[in-house]
Order: structure tokens, then C-alpha cells, then sequence
């Protein structure tokens, strides 16, 4: 009877451990496509950071503003302050009155 039970415990421990090992391999299966999609997101972001800092250059946003659009630097006398800004007036004849409007949602 005791032979059966050693024999039955080393069967049963056998078992287990092979389905631990079989988890284990499983889980570093896992582990190692995880760090793989990792690596792969990490040099998209360094390709997405170069492309970033191509397309934000100074230098190239000027060249295609001047090309395409003709903007042009701007000039001192362009600058003024706000109290040169000519406010609109209400009805009452108040002056000084910014006056908001909103379009309206009719179609939408």
C-alpha cells in the first residue's frame, strides 16, 4: 500500500511539474512577443519624433510660407497696442463695447 502511494505521489508530482513547465515556457512565449511589440513601438516613436521635428523645422516652415502662402516677417508698424483698436457701438450710442456674435444653428 505505501509503494502505491510514493508511486501514486511521484506520478501526480510529475504531472504537476510538467504543467508548470509548460505554463512557465508559455508565459515566456509571452514575455518575449511582448517586449518584442515593445521594441517595435519604440522605434515607431523614434521615426514619428524625426518626422516631428522635420516637419516643425523654422527653417522649412519659412521656406514653404514664403513659397506657397507669401507670407512675409513681420514689420514693427503692424504692431499695435490694444486701445488702437476700434471698438463697434451699440444702439444706445455707448462706445468702447466689443459686441460677440454667434452664427446661428439653423441647418444643422
Amino acid at each position: 500500500m505505501a509503494r502505491f502511494a510514493l508511486i501514486f505521489m511521484f506520478a501526480l508530482m510529475a504531472t504537476g511539474m510538467f504543467v508548470i513547465k509548460n505554463k512557465v515556457i508559455a508565459l515566456e512565449n509571452d514575455l518575449e512577443r511582448i517586449n518584442a511589440k515593445i521594441r517595435e513601438d519604440q522605434n515607431a516613436l523614434h521615426v514619428l519624433k524625426a518626422e516631428w521635428t522635420y516637419l516643425n523645422d523654422p527653417a522649412r516652415i519659412r521656406h514653404l510660407s514664403e513659397n506657397h502662402i507669401h507670407m512675409k516677417p513681420l514689420r514693427g508698424e503692424q504692431i499695435i497696442s490694444f486701445s488702437a483698436i476700434p471698438f463697434k457701438t451699440d444702439r444706445t450710442g455707448k462706445e468702447n463695447i466689443i459686441r460677440v456674435s454667434y452664427a446661428s444653428s439653423v441647418g444643422k
